[in-house]
């Protein structure tokens, strides 16, 4: 019989929450050649973040815009280091349904817009600690 999956087609990015961004992105181009990407503020999830290509993925750099917000929070309890991991997949509304059928448990039930294209999260309890984030882009 088959069994319903949620077929990735690539990692994404990778998520780091970061206390101060500029110095960050200076550390990420002095040290590992990163080009410069474009901060972006996104007042609805309390983040100045940006989305910077590391070879053949991206990292996406978090600062949160105050200590109350999720990312603020993250950074509180475990310090600044990796966030989430973000999976490219085709029908993201599909995928959600497909995780649901799957009892795996989600942060949202359907997706959003976000900073690399339209996104949903996953609770890292179903994910072995590891907050997921789906992502569908748009093709260029």
């Amino acid at each position: 019989k088959m069994t319903e999956v949620c077929t990735v087609n690539y990692i994404d990015h990778v998520g780091v929450a970061v206390k101060d961004i500029d110095a960050a992105m200076v550390f990420f181009k002095e040290v590992f050649d990163v080009p410069d990407a474009e901060i972006v503020l996104m007042e609805d999830q309390g983040v100045r973040a940006t989305l910077m290509e590391v070879g053949q993925t991206r990292l996406e750099l978090l600062e949160p815009t105050s200590p109350e917000t999720g990312v603020g929070k993250f950074i509180e309890r475990r310090g600044e280091g990796l966030h989430h991991l973000a999976f490219n997949v085709t029908d993201i509304g599909g995928k959600l349904q497909t995780l649901q059928t799957l009892g795996v448990d989600l942060i949202d039930q359907s997706p959003r817009e976000g900073l690399s294209g339209t996104i949903a999260f996953v609770h890292p309890r179903s994910v072995f600690g590891i907050l997921t984030e789906l992502v569908e882009t748009v093709p260029d």
